[in-house]
């Protein structure tokens, strides 16, 4: 199902887990298979007809536009240029007044294998200001865990449980009255976003998805296997 929002994309961090490599390519420029990061992001919104986007760049931003100028994409692309780094959000602020519909943010470093447009309804249906992308992961714990009452009582004994936890994905769906509550020219993370919303009440709901279904590149070991994939 089509739907045709903007699309900011995190692209301004040093990428420091994934040194030495980002010491010469910014991350959303690191090879996946044929392409870079940045292209494949683009494809996958491109499949539900978005055609605008925001990078938001900072380190190596030359190299960033210089390499994506040269791609002759079929997308009206537009940079929101960090003076100096401004965190996860912070940079979102210079777009107040450059959008005015609901709009998609993701980091430059994860891809998620799932209707985008399954998403977008359960944002629109909850009337949410924020829906957090959150990945299912289960750790199992190699020991039996024990827990116990008054006077250190024996309530429950578990042979290698498995916690399952949502982890945040770095993919987010945002209105654009939120943009107001982050602080111009500030170092301000996302999740220093979502505590100002949820402290004024405003809706943020939680989107479900499989830990099969999301990639994250962020760090060596998983750069490593998913990018031979």
């Amino acid at each position: 199902e089509e739907f045709n929002l903007p699309i900011v994309v995190m692209a301004g961090g040093e990428g420091r887990r994934l040194r030495p490599l980002t010491n010469i390519l910014p991350k959303p420029l690191l090879p996946i298979n044929d392409k870079t990061m940045l292209e494949e992001i683009f494809e996958r919104f491109s499949h539900y007809s978005c055609n605008k986007f925001f990078i938001s760049v900072n380190y190596k931003a030359d190299l960033i536009k210089y390499y994506v100028e040269n791609l002759d994409l079929p997308y009206s692309i537009e940079y929101i240029d960090e003076s100096k780094p401004l965190g996860t959000a912070g940079s979102l602020s210079l777009l107040k007044g450059r959008i005015d519909s609901t709009f998609f943010v993701t980091n430059c470093d994860i891809l998620i294998e799932q209707d985008y447009s399954e998403i977008l309804r359960y944002h629109y249906e909850n009337q949410n200001e924020i829906t957090i992308v959150a990945v299912i992961k289960n750790y199992p714990i190699s020991y039996g865990t024990i827990e116990t009452g008054q006077n250190g009582y024996l309530t429950d004994f578990n042979e290698r449980p498995e916690l399952t936890l949502k982890i945040n994905s770095g993919m987010y769906i945002l209105e654009p009255d939120v943009l107001s509550d982050i602080p111009l020219d500030t170092f301000f993370h996302i999740t220093d976003l979502i505590h100002k919303v949820k402290e004024r009440n405003g809706l943020i709901g939680v989107f479900p998805v499989s830990a099969g279904s999301w990639r994250d590149i962020g760090n060596w070991e998983d750069y490593n296997i998913k990018s031979a994939k």
